[in-house]
């Protein structure tokens, strides 16, 4: 009976009992600390301040706690990736790992978010490019 609860809440409802998310923050000498410091605050928020912040020789992590779907906001959650997907932007790509698992009969939505080096730096002309295409998209309505 739990596998059935567990399948609908995932497959149909779209919506599981708890969140939890792991994020890196690579550090950089030339990256203000305020940038990361401020993310660490909105998921400190996100995550009702259930969080533990490690050092890392590369940089700084947060482990989350779980917190109950009812009271957290994944709208404000993807916004705050999204923040960090621009701080990073310029030399970082942001991966995502999504996992649905059950823990403590509960079923749980883990995120895994780490800032990577690309394999193959995007080169001066192909951002030149980009950029033009970008300004040369028509509208949208």
């Amino acid at each position: 009976m739990k596998l059935l609860r567990h399948l609908w809440k995932r497959r149909v409802t779209g919506r599981p009992d708890q969140y939890q998310a792991y994020v890196a923050f690579p550090s950089r000498a030339d990256r203000p600390v305020g940038d990361i410091h401020d993310r660490i605050d909105e998921l400190e928020h996100a995550f009702e301040g259930r969080l533990d912040i490690y050092a890392r020789s590369q940089g700084i992590a947060v482990a989350t706690d779980r917190v109950s779907a009812e009271t957290f906001d994944v709208d404000a959650f993807e916004a705050i990736l999204e923040r960090i997907e621009d701080a990073y932007a310029a030399t970082h790509r942001l991966a995502q790992l999504e996992k649905w698992r059950s823990i403590d009969g509960r079923l749980v939505t883990s995120y895994v978010v780490v800032p990577v080096k690309p394999l193959f730096p995007r080169t001066k002309a192909k951002a030149k490019a980009d950029r033009t295409a970008e300004n040369a998209a028509p509208p949208t309505d």
